[in-house]
């Protein structure tokens, strides 16, 4: 599998299929300094994720010993169970982005998301890249699609500078969709006056449809991927993907 390929699409799973750090970086638009907070949360967050990501893979004996230690390795797994395994991990996948999506659209904010929508509005960006540094090195740890990209740049045998640049690219992933969400943000800001209360319904919604919908995209492409395997004898992708 064509290793760009495979960093960007891990590295996007990555990013939404936890939304939680896209949500606040949403949120930073109804600060006192939106932009500038913005922008100094995403440096936060991205520096200290690419910090961890390149200690990572210098210990990846570590990491390795860490997750067979809560999940089996994959490696000896027949072909026929690894699809059988994909096939059933979708269908659930699927069946739970359906179930948050109608869970999730009857309920409003919480109040632990209430109480940090207030403290929001006084962030300065010196705060804000504080907040960035600490959700990717709290999360990094739980991070298992990053971690199982690092075990793949491991097994290609590149020097530090090629592992270096790999990180770096799929740390761009992780970012786009933040990315994105910012060009759209400064589109928008100069056409129309966007309120807080609708940013934050906005983030509201985009935390329902991101979370959701990357379950179902991500449950329809493992069924997919496993059933190209017993149909017609391969599956959809090369090589495994986990």
């Amino acid at each position: 599998m064509n290793q760009i390929f495979y960093t960007f699409s891990v590295s996007l799973f990555d990013s939404l299929s936890t939304t939680f750090q896209i949500i606040l970086f949403v949120l930073m638009f109804t600060t006192t300094q939106p932009i500038r907070n913005a922008l100094s949360y995403l440096t936060g967050l991205i520096g200290a994720y690419f910090v961890c990501g390149l200690l990572g893979y210098l210990a990846l004996d570590q990491l390795r010993q860490f997750l067979n230690s809560y999940f089996p390795s994959l490696d000896h797994i027949p072909d026929v169970n690894y699809y059988q395994a994909e096939f059933l991990t979708g269908l659930i996948m699927a069946g739970l982005g359906f179930w948050y999506f109608g869970w999730k659209k009857k309920k409003g904010w919480s109040g632990q998301e209430n109480w940090l929508i207030s403290k929001l509005k006084s962030m300065n960006i010196w705060f804000a890249f504080v907040v960035g540094v600490i959700f990717s090195v709290t999360s990094f740890p739980t991070s298992l699609p990053y971690i199982i990209a690092l075990g793949r740049y491991a097994a290609l045998h590149l020097d530090f500078a090629g592992v270096a640049g790999l990180i770096l690219l799929y740390n761009f992933g992780f970012a786009l969709p933040m990315l994105l969400i910012f060009v759209v943000y400064l589109w928008l800001g100069r056409r129309m006056d966007i309120a807080h209360d609708q940013l934050h319904e906005r983030a509201h919604r985009l935390n329902l449809y991101l979370t959701s919908w990357t379950m179902i995209a991500f449950g329809i492409f493992s069924m997919t991927d496993a059933g190209c395997y017993f149909v017609l004898g391969h599956a959809l992708l090369k090589d495994r993907y986990f």
